[in-house]
């Protein structure tokens, strides 16, 4: 049964088609009349043929029918099958999308190329970077064309005379030729008739600007468009409607481009030539503690000749290119083949390793070392040993260069009190972009000269306190060592030390390889600071084992069977490695999972921005659809509600935006009223995501897990379905690699109840929301006046609340002492005479008795959003914000959540060994808050404190819109450790008081006797009441009798009464301030004159829709239709009584 139509949701002809063809893979039935269920892209083209109606489908149809025949061609010519990555490739090559080939050496890159190029049916040019491989290429190209039957004619320029003549003619059908004769002769080639150039190792173009501007020349694009595109702004789309006039494929296992140009190639063609840099690795990480660096020398030889050939030997920074000098001759002479990059040029020593005639070659651990960063020899190299672990060096001298003010900044940060830390982290900050400019060049700047001089005056003083000083000898992964009179800062180097050991695990065709690192350290500080910032960088915690832990043996076989994998050319999957769409809600979220893998290469395809990057067993692409892309008429049936035989059938359309106000547009005639050009829809997402989804072999996606997630999940889908039959939902509640990597093996599909649910939600806000806005509109003239389901009892309440608020209390406070106490009364006559006796006042203990406090449990969305008001004065809204950005940062779990249930993996993962560092296995009390469910409390996802996240932010390695939210961060963590600690024991009194007119009693914590939890979050406070204490002060107070609402207390009072949902909390609090019938004053929320009018109207005249009641009503019914116990359409028959009142 179709739940909705899609008013222009056809794939083929953008006509009105339900969902349930959709789903089944059909256009419209004016398309498509007869049809079967769940047909494939291919038969439904084939069903369009006879019928003589392909639309739009056509360029998938042809590149259906291209795919076919292509498979057959590339197995008659090579013997073998596409694997999913030549799939991939073959899908852009017959939707004419030039594109980048970015893969590891082995997955074949080149035989596509070359296979293409013959398939071509016009002429093909192949470019590669030598003559020799001019010659190899032609060969295997007429051995392929042989296979085919092919009478093909290629060319190759290998510098004979009459090839010249044969190029001068066009006398051939493909040409092959080295990038350096395209750049001389590419004016005259330009006259042929190329319809496809294939660049096979690109690096060799790409190191001259000329030769990049020649290729764009030659592709069809003029010099003022070059010239335009490189000074367009960064991120900027290709120019609308452009296309180069010949299809361009790139192919590299390293891309190293030389020039900027390199920009061209996303601005003017849609793709980036960046290499997508993988950072996963299979690394055993080990460590050694040894005495000295001659020691360390002397276990270092040992272990070469335990591990054998294929290592590299990194020494310390400390010890310098004497140090290296020293390593090399040392190994030298115990027999070990070895040299150093001092001796041996970059490529001499792969060359030496890779022959086998050197065992190890020896390096400085630093980053821009030839060793650290340059090698790629994943046949080769099997073992890394540091020779002391990395370091970075950080003079105290406070030199005026930014650079090093920023790095020894970012080393005392830790050791800064937090106000000190905010302060430090806005210079850190600032200082960023001018990293690298020379202490001599910042008086040329007045402003930045100001700032660096006013930090360096900070940082000066801080180095003359003499407690200051203790707190760097007291840190335990802080090193200071003293050379030549001078003082340095050492900590440990975690950017150097994952390249260095990156080296030895890389990603091939084989998957990725094992490698292993051991670590001799000479200073555990620094293994200890190396450690932190290890943690810091990657998402991943890496752990150092003991070497005498390790089996060495063991490790080395898994080592050894990877590099056998390798020289054989096995495959990780006898098909290579499957590829991938993953949609999730924001381009935010999309970056961080891309993130996880390494640097993703990106493309533009249709304006969606894609990530691609090698991912474990599969070729991820990585984008997002921007939230919701369809939302409900506004003009069709009533209010976007069609109606026939009792049944209900809701219209969408995808979204529009108006650019110049964010206007929110759905049906055609909204657009019409704004000049053309100035609507952006959101059509244009769905047309690049239907793109991506044909070319991959599966598409996931993984919209947030909430009810309307789902929604989005299921819009997706409907629009994807007809590209690409394979389609699952994923559901992560965080967004770290551990978290994606179970959704991506646990898959699921759509759940229909919970669209159902989310759907109906939708249907009766905008049916009340609608009636009751445009009777509003009627009497108070104002059409920016709204009315809802659950906004106007919301607004009921605080109105009820005002007005309470006009009886009074009486507060009194007093002191005894030290000690301070409190008492309200209602009855403020009585309250006034209290107070009046309180000179008389008299007290005793009637009990004094040990208790166990428990804490509270971690956040749900009502208590963050309450704690953030009253801690931080955040505003709703602004708390939603912030908690979304440090969810698809990965920082925190999802936000929208009424659980306060633990995982596992929060208990165990995250608080245990962050207590269990700071304060001891006793304190250590896991709790899981509750039982079942998918949703879990709102908590840190990693065990990082909010000290160490503004660190980060400082060495830019996280960036936050806002500051404010690492102080949220700081809530979410505390609160959440504290309920992962031990129960607080104190000794609390009963006191009675007593004045002439009146006796009351209250209990008091009079001592803690074992603090556990409060340690980092304290709920009570300790009085010290001594049995000598008098009144020393008295203050009499008159309060509302019923306090009004903050933002916070509103939120929580919509959880009791159950009306609204986590997602929508802030929105209503949002919605009630922006149509002006609230305003916050002091952090408290009033009704405004409108806001009393507006409600009593509405309460008056449709009292029904003005109660909390049925509101409530409403949410049980959804519950009951998300879990498959009610009919939707039931539901909605009920509530149809809703237009009575626009009758």
């Amino acid at each position: 049964m179709e739940l909705f139509l899609l008013a222009h949701g056809c794939p083929n002809c953008s006509g009105s088609v339900t969902d349930e063809r959709l789903a089944a893979g059909l256009p419209c039935p004016q398309c498509l009349p007869q049809a079967g269920n769940n047909l494939s892209l291919a038969a439904v083209c084939c069903a369009l043929r006879k019928e003589n109606k392909i639309r739009e489908l056509s360029p998938f149809c042809r590149a259906e029918e291209g795919l076919k025949e292509f498979e057959l061609f590339f197995r008659q010519v090579t013997g073998l099958n596409l694997s999913p990555l030549q799939r991939l490739w073959a899908k852009r090559f017959f939707l004419e999308e030039p594109f980048a080939i970015i893969a590891p050496p082995g997955v074949g890159k080149t035989t596509f190329g070359l296979t293409v190029s013959l398939y071509n049916p016009q002429k093909s040019l192949i470019l590669v970077p030598t003559r020799l491989l001019v010659w190899q290429v032609a060969e295997k190209l007429s051995h392929f064309a042989e296979k085919a039957g092919s009478k093909k004619k290629i060319l190759s320029m290998t510098g004979k005379a009459k090839e010249k003549k044969e190029l001068m003619q066009s006398e051939y059908d493909i040409l092959v030729a080295t990038t350096q004769f395209f750049y001389r002769h590419w004016s005259e080639i330009a006259s042929h008739p190329i319809t496809l150039v294939f660049i096979d190792d690109v690096d060799a173009l790409l190191k001259s600007s000329r030769q990049v501007d020649s290729l764009f020349y030659f592709l069809g694009y003029s010099p003022e468009e070059v010239e335009r595109a490189l000074r367009s702004p960064e991120g900027e789309p290709r120019e609308a409607g452009k296309r180069p006039q010949r299809l361009l494929i790139l192919s590299s296992a390293t891309l190293k481009p030389r020039t900027n140009r390199v920009r061209l190639f996303q601005r003017l063609m849609g793709f980036s030539v960046q290499r997508a840099v993988s950072t996963q690795r299979r690394v055993v990480d080990c460590y050694e503690e040894v005495p000295d660096f001659a020691r360390a020398l002397a276990r270092a030889a040992e272990l070469v000749r335990q591990l054998g050939p294929g290592g590299l030997v990194l020494v310390s920074p400390e010890e310098g290119r004497e140090g290296v000098k020293e390593a090399t001759a040392y190994l030298q002479a115990q027999g070990i083949e070895a040299e150093s990059y001092l001796e041996l040029t970059p490529e001499e020593l792969v060359s030496r390793l890779a022959e086998g005639s050197l065992e190890v070659a020896v390096g400085l651990a630093h980053p821009t070392n030839p060793l650290v960063r340059g090698l790629d020899l994943p046949h080769v190299l099997k073992y890394v040993i540091f020779v002391g672990a990395p370091s970075h060096f950080f003079p105290l001298d406070l030199s005026p260069a930014p650079g090093a003010l920023h790095g020894l900044g970012l080393a005392l940060f830790p050791l800064f009190t937090p106000e000190e830390q905010r302060q430090v982290l806005r210079e850190l900050r600032y200082l960023r972009p001018y990293l690298n400019l020379p202490a001599d060049a910042v008086s040329r700047y007045p402003a930045l000269e100001k700032r660096v001089q006013a930090f360096a005056s900070f940082l000066k003083e801080k180095l003359k306190d003499p407690s200051f000083w203790e707190k760097i000898r007291a840190a335990e992964d802080l090193n200071l060592r003293e050379e030549e009179g001078k003082l340095y800062l050492v900590l440990g180097d975690a950017t150097t030390y994952l390249q260095a050991s990156g080296r030895v695990s890389r990603l091939t065709a084989a998957g990725l390889t094992r490698g292993l690192a051991i670590t001799l350290c000479t200073e555990r500080r620094v293994l200890l600071s190396l450690k932190k910032r290890l943690r810091a960088l990657t998402p991943a915690e890496i752990e150092f084992i003991p070497l005498q832990e390790v089996d060495l043996a063991g490790v080395m076989r898994g080592i050894e069977e990877d590099r056998r994998r390798i020289k054989a050319g096995e495959l990780a999957d006898k098909e290579g490695p499957r590829t991938a769409l993953v949609v999730v809600e924001s381009p935010h979220k999309a970056r961080t999972i891309a993130s996880f893998w390494g640097k993703p290469g990106i493309r533009r395809v249709k304006g969606v921005l894609a990530y691609e990057i090698p991912a474990d067993e599969r070729h991820l692409i990585i984008t997002a659809s921007l939230g919701h892309v369809f939302n409900l008429s506004r003009q069709q049936g009533f209010f976007g509600v069609l109606t026939f035989n009792h049944h209900f059938l809701p219209v969408f359309d995808t979204i529009k935006i108006y650019r110049e106000t964010g206007e929110e547009l759905v049906d055609p005639e909204e657009v019409a009223r704004y000049p053309e050009g100035t609507v952006w829809d959101k059509q244009e997402i769905l047309r690049g995501l239907q793109h991506l989804a044909f070319e991959v072999d599966e598409v996931y996606i993984a919209s947030d897990p909430d009810a309307e997630g789902e929604k989005i999940a299921y819009d997706l889908y409907l629009s994807l379905r007809p590209f690409n039959p394979h389609i699952y939902r994923l559901e992560f509640h965080e967004v770290t690699p551990s978290a994606f990597r179970r959704a991506l093996e646990n898959p699921g599909q759509v759940n229909l109840y919970r669209v159902q649910a989310q759907l109906t939600r939708r249907v009766l806000d905008r049916w009340v929301g609608f009636c009751l806005s445009r009777r509003l509109w009627q009497k108070f003239g104002n059409r920016h006046l709204s009315a809802g389901r659950v906004q106007t009892p919301v607004l009921g309440w605080v109105v009820a609340r005002a007005e309470e608020g006009r009886q009074r209390k009486a507060r009194l406070t007093f002191s005894l002492g030290e000690a301070t106490f409190t008492l309200e009364v209602p009855d403020r006559e009585l309250g006034q005479k209290i107070f009046g006796e309180l000179e008389k006042l008299s007290w005793e203990i009637l009990e004094i008795s040990e208790e166990e406090r428990s804490p509270l449990p971690p956040f749900t969305t009502d208590t963050i959003l309450t704690e953030a008001a009253h801690r931080l004065r955040l505003s709703a809204p602004v708390t939603m914000k912030l908690l979304q950005e440090l969810f698809e940062l990965g920082f925190i779990t999802y936000h929208r959540t009424d659980s306060t249930r633990v995982s596992e993996t929060g208990r165990f993962l995250v608080a245990k060994p962050f207590i269990l560092q700071h304060y001891g296995e006793e304190l250590f009390h896991p709790r899981s808050w509750g039982e079942g469910g998918a949703h879990e409390a709102i908590r840190p996802t990693r065990p990082m404190t909010e000290a160490e996240l503004r660190w980060m932010v400082g060495a830019g390695l996280v960036d936050l819109s806002q500051e404010r939210a690492l102080e949220l961060y700081g809530l979410i963590f505390r609160r959440f450790m504290a309920s992962q600690m031990a129960p607080a024991r104190v000794r609390k009194a009963k006191v009675r008081f007593r004045v002439p007119s009146y006796a009351w009693e209250t209990e008091v914590v009079v001592e803690q006797i074992a603090p556990g939890f409060a340690l980092l979050w304290p709920n009570f406070s300790v009085t010290e009441l001594r049995p000598e204490a008098r009144l020393t002060g008295k203050e009499y107070r008159e309060l509302p009798l019923a306090e009004p609402y903050t933002e916070g207390t509103l939120v929580q009072e919509m959880k009791r009464q159950g009306i609204g949902r986590p997602s929508t909390y802030a929105e209503i609090v949002a919605t009630l301030l922006n149509r002006g019938y609230l305003v916050v004053r002091g952090g408290r929320l009033y009704p405004t004159r409108l806001g009393f009018k507006v409600y009593r109207y509405l309460k008056e005249n449709f009292p029904e829709y003005a109660d909390t009641a049925l509101t409530r009503e409403i949410e049980a019914a959804m519950d009951l239709i998300a879990e498959g116990k009610e009919d939707y359409q039931e539901v909605l028959q009920k509530l149809y009584k809703v237009r009575e009142i626009l009758a």
